[in-house]
């Protein structure tokens, strides 16, 4: 009988989507117990139970499917009240066929869930926290509003000048030396007019940008600044230098806050040093006079993952998303000032 069939396929896709609620509950439970990222891996394999993340829609688009042909039959025959009638039917299995259908918001929100805790664990990431270092631990506002006038980064917008995600965590070089390090996003707005054919102002549009980078606590270089980008600074790096070496002043310019120092510290190797820094990246490299922090902002995303969660559809695939998840341009950046540093 058609109804045993349908009551058949109900039961059916009610287990099926069960499974998948009840995987869902487990991935949840998995993050918060998570301690490290091997044991997020690890609670993925073995599973010991159906793998499916994938909710069975297959019956509430055959309602719709059936339920819209249901409706367009009433053009055929626009005077026939049977026709008029199955209009009120089809539109009666669409929305049957909406409030059956479940949709992968509770798939992706647990997904993103499980990627920042990969994130954390595997980059010991503290978001939005301030780094260990400092004794006296002050407000958000105050914290970023100091970092942000230490440097004269961070004036690019005429609207808008924003660190908008931060991250703390600590790197370690092979000789066991710890680094204070906070990786942030640096989101800025401009205000641009449009003007017509006769020059006159017609629009204003606001124009956004996004430049990421890091804060290095504790370290001994101090009063220098270097760029790619042959932009000028001013206070408190106000004296240029340039290097004996053409390629690097084409590539490079540097600027200080003290002329004595900088020739002390500018020697031939700690140039080279810089141009390797730089060989393969650009940005702004700065070096607070006072503060013992440098700052490095530059145009690559180091928050960008190199795996999408596309066609996450069961846990295999899932484990496999979280195992190869990387943050690919932060790792370049982490192993280059590292090398730099040291």
């Amino acid at each position: 009988m058609p109804i045993d069939a349908v009551q058949h396929s109900i039961h059916i896709r009610r287990k099926k989507n069960d499974v998948v609620f009840r995987n869902i509950a487990r991935l949840w439970n998995l993050g918060r117990q998570a301690e490290t990222h091997q044991d997020l891996l690890d609670g993925l394999h073995p599973w010991n139970g159906p793998i499916t993340l994938k909710f069975e829609n297959n019956l509430p688009l055959a309602l719709a499917l059936f339920g819209a042909m249901l409706v367009l039959a009433v053009f055929i025959a626009l005077g026939n009240i049977w026709m008029q009638g199955s209009v009120f039917l089809g539109c009666l299995l669409i929305f049957w066929a909406y409030i059956c259908f479940e949709h992968r918001q509770p798939i992706d929100e647990v997904v993103a869930y499980l990627e920042e805790i990969a994130l954390i664990k595997k980059y010991q990431l503290a978001f939005q926290q301030q780094p260990q270092h400092i004794s006296m631990p002050l407000n958000s506002i105050q914290f970023i509003g100091n970092l942000k006038r230490w440097f004269p980064l961070f004036e690019r917008g005429s609207l808008s000048n924003e660190i908008t995600r931060y991250a703390s965590t600590v790197w370690e070089d092979e000789n066991d030396q710890q680094h204070q390090v906070m990786v942030f996003q640096y989101h800025y707005v401009n205000e641009v007019q449009v003007h017509d054919k006769n020059g006159r102002p017609v629009k204003v549009t606001e124009v956004h940008k996004d430049l990421w980078g890091v804060f290095v606590f504790d370290v001994s270089i101090q009063g220098l600044a270097v760029t790619t980008s042959k932009r000028k600074f001013s206070y408190p790096y106000r004296y240029p230098w340039h290097s004996s070496d053409i390629r690097t002043n084409q590539r490079l310019s540097f600027y200080g806050s003290h002329q004595l120092e900088m020739a002390k510290l500018l020697t031939p190797a700690f140039v080279m040093r810089l141009a390797n820094f730089f060989e393969q990246r650009q940005g702004d490299l700065l070096f607070h006079p006072e503060k013992h922090m440098l700052c490095y902002l530059g145009p690559h995303d180091l928050f960008k993952v190199s795996s999408q969660n596309k066609n996450i559809n069961d846990i295999p695939a899932l484990r496999g998303h979280l195992r190869t998840f990387k943050l690919i341009e932060l790792e370049k950046l982490q192993t280059d000032l590292i090398q730099f540093l040291k």
